[in-house]
């Protein structure tokens, strides 16, 4: 492939992913988070279940170890992931939760130097260490901590922090899957395992998934949007770029996430977010991109 094209495509799922802002934020001041993750992960599951029966032969390599794998990539990645990021909203800028997202190389690698025992240089504590401290002035800016305004952002803030976490363990645990199964086979698994996680929650929480509330007031068509094309199609473009892009660079092509959704909150939300908070971010970028640089093989 050609190595512009490539990058366009990383570039592309990073805009298409922050498109999702548009339906997210409205349909969640209607449903219950946990339902629209449920009816998210439902989506998907439908339009990539023909994998199951194409790899049927995956499931004999099932070993019970993997089960732990594969659940950590489901319930954790893929459902409770998501499901901190939305709940997010409820209290901080949308921006600010998207922007807390470019943590997941650090928590990835972190986990990775844990659980795989992998090596990284000296620098890289210094590069995390930055990154971290950045963030939190993303988040809080220079907002006075003794206030009740820093406790909802507080919250928020460990909602988007723990979707980083959630989203950077998933890499962990799918690379463990990944040398033993076929990317398609462990992403339908994923979308299998995180729908029944959530829909049983949202059974418990919310006495079902109201279809009854869904379907006539026309939120099915904003679901399915953010399920199928900031979901599916923007991750595919993701990969398809990524196999030609070094890691360096896809993580400066990756901006174009938090880019664009500061611009749609601003422009299109009237939420825009402080000189203080761009300046953090901008370095955290900048400690992210020496963070993946150390790695870049």
């Amino acid at each position: 492939m050609n190595i512009n094209l490539a990058c366009v495509l990383v570039a592309m799922c990073g805009i298409l992913r922050s498109t999702d802002l548009y339906f997210r934020n409205p349909v969640i001041a209607t449903l219950p988070v946990v339902v629209l993750i449920s009816w998210e992960h439902l989506i998907n599951l439908a339009l990539i279940s023909p994998v199951f029966w194409i790899k049927r032969a995956q499931f004999r390599l099932i070993a019970l170890r993997d089960l732990f794998y594969f659940v950590m990539v489901g319930c954790g990645a893929s459902a409770m992931g998501v499901l901190c990021f939305t709940e997010a909203f409820h209290y901080i800028n949308p921006a600010l939760a998207v922007l807390m997202q470019k943590l997941q190389p650090v928590m990835t690698i972190t986990l990775g130097v844990i659980l795989l025992r992998e090596r990284v240089s000296r620098s890289f504590f210094g590069w995390a260490a930055l990154a971290i401290i950045c963030s939190y002035f993303v988040s809080f800016g220079l907002t006075d901590p003794f206030t009740g305004e820093w406790k909802k952002i507080a919250t928020g803030a460990g909602l988007a922090a723990a979707a980083a976490f959630f989203w950077g363990s998933g890499t962990i645990w799918g690379k463990l899957l990944l040398n033993k199964y076929d990317q398609s086979f462990v992403l339908a698994s994923r979308f299998l395992l995180g729908s029944l996680f959530s829909v049983s929650l949202a059974l418990i929480l919310h006495g079902g998934l109201k279809s009854e509330q869904i379907l006539p007031e026309g939120l099915f068509k904003s679901i399915f949007y953010m399920a199928a094309i900031s979901g599916i199609l923007a991750t595919s473009f993701f990969y398809a770029g990524l196999k030609w892009v070094k890691a360096s660079l896809a993580s400066i092509l990756e901006l174009f996430f938090p880019v664009s959704s500061v611009l749609i909150m601003w422009l299109s939300f009237n939420r825009p977010i402080t000189a203080v908070q761009i300046a953090a971010a901008l370095l955290m970028f900048f400690a992210v991109y020496r963070v993946n640089r150390l790695t870049d093989a």
